[in-house]
């Protein structure tokens, strides 16, 4: 299904688009969360925390097809808005290029070094190590396809086509799940962890295929053609896309920082709610997220043809539904922190004694971090992107890493869950501050702006 980004009405549009968002951004959680559950149960909290110490492997997949996606599919609706569509095809082709050259690179390094990359993420128990390194040897091969898919499928968004990528994604995720039980349990192929990330990658081939096949379709508009001024074309995929980038590497940074804290400083069981309640964080961030995403194509393809009208408009409808969002998310994982625990791990005494509560602070970033993920979105469709990358490097970076080395210091070593709930609030208020500021410069930037940005 095609969506009129110009002309239809916004709240119609953006509902189609949402949609659409919540299947294409919620892939990586799904993978993830079934496999945790899986590899949970069959392993306990060793097979929860390999799961754990497999998260970073997530990022360092999808940030380079984020990196591309959005930045080349901000360009090509920006370029297509204003009636370049030549411009918005050499957008299209720089960009899927760069995300097939670094899905390559990335697979060479899950390939060649798989357990100096766990070590690193945290991995150091040896029988964590030899059950993370099973599940990432039957995922390296099939690796490129997420990072492609996540180039692809913001392309797909920005064309106006809001349902192929929702049935790439549900099939997959199915594929996942039916594979998972058939292939780790001893009931049927008794493969167990190796069997998660081989169900992981059949699934995500199907998905990959079914997103492939939409640029072989009449409605395509987008085309692989021969692009001139690569270099200048590249520059502002990169400036564009960095703040998504940054947001996928930091949660690979910092699960990595605090997957080696607690090792060092805590216990196997503290790294295995850790693993559960990022795993849950990141699904309703994913969730989140997809207002962003479902804003963008109407935000960037409007700023391109000037009508800021809609943007304005686009930007409304986004903000109230992550509100509306994010609390029902926080609500949820509040009133249900140990059912949210047996849903993803065969929990014993320990892990019901520590986890809801760490659960519980963990997730008190979640009521404000729906508007920060949707201001972010909107930075970039109207090209402010230094106000995305600051706010992106902040919440995902910075703020993380320094507070999780000073409130541990500070006030003892259970201070560590309070480091995301205080990073989040810290980047709402800046959000904030900075939509204030766009939106009084947004008539100016729409003629400034279009004047440079003419390839």
């Amino acid at each position: 299904m095609k969506v009129d980004l110009l002309n239809g009405r916004v709240n119609k549009v953006f509902f189609l688009l949402f949609i659409s968002a919540v299947g294409s951004t919620i892939v990586q959680t799904i993978y993830s969360a079934v496999d945790m559950i899986c590899v949970g149960h069959y392993a306990g909290a060793n097979g929860s925390s390999a799961i754990a110490c497999i998260n970073p492997m997530w990022s360092m997949m999808f940030a380079p097809g984020v990196l591309a996606g959005v930045g080349g599919s901000v360009m090509a609706a920006n370029r297509k808005g204003a009636g370049n569509s030549h411009s918005a095809n050499q957008y299209f082709t720089v960009a899927t290029a760069l995300a097939l050259l670094s899905s390559l690179l990335i697979m060479l390094s899950f390939v060649i070094f798989p357990r100096e990359l766990l070590v690193f993420f945290g991995a150091d128990d040896p029988v964590v190590l030899e059950l993370a390194v099973s599940y990432m040897r039957s995922v390296a091969i099939i690796s490129p396809t997420f990072t492609l898919c996540a180039t692809l499928a913001s392309f797909m968004r920005n064309d106006g086509e809001a349902v192929i990528p929702t049935v790439a994604t549900v099939v997959g995720g199915v594929i996942n799940m039916i594979l998972d039980v058939l292939l780790v349990f001893d009931f049927g192929a008794g493969l167990g962890v190796a069997g998660a990330g081989l169900a992981t990658s059949i699934g995500q081939l199907v998905a990959f295929v079914i997103i492939f096949s939409y640029f072989f379709t009449k409605k395509c508009c987008l085309k692989l053609v021969r692009p001139n001024r690569i270099g200048t074309r590249l520059w502002r995929i990169f400036t564009l896309g960095i703040s998504a980038f940054a947001i996928e590497v930091a949660f690979g940074v910092t699960t990595t920082v605090f997957n080696n804290k607690i090792v060092t400083e805590l216990t196997t069981d503290h790294l295995a709610v850790y693993g559960t309640a990022a795993t849950v964080t990141v699904m309703f961030y994913c969730l989140l997220n997809a207002t962003g995403t479902a804003m963008q194509p109407i935000a960037s393809q409007n700023f391109g043809a000037k009508k800021l009208t809609r943007v304005r408009a686009s930007l409304k409808v986004a903000l109230i539904s992550a509100t509306v969002l994010s609390l029902t998310c926080f609500l949820f994982v509040e009133l249900f922190p140990e059912t949210v625990l047996r849903i993803y791990m065969d929990v014993n005494d320990r892990i019901v004694a520590i986890g809801p509560r760490i659960i519980r602070i963990y997730s008190l970033a979640l009521p404000l971090v729906g508007i920060t993920l949707a201001a972010s979105f909107y930075f970039q469709s109207i090209l402010k992107q230094w106000m995305s990358f600051t706010v992106a490097i902040l919440r995902g970076l910075l703020l993380p890493i320094v507070l999780v080395i000073i409130l541990p210091a500070v006030f003892g070593i259970d201070a560590i869950w309070w480091c995301m709930p205080i990073s989040e609030s810290i980047s709402f208020v800046i959000s904030v501050i900075f939509l204030a500021v766009s939106n009084r410069g947004l008539k100016r930037s729409a003629f400034d702006l279009m004047h440079e940005v003419s390839v």
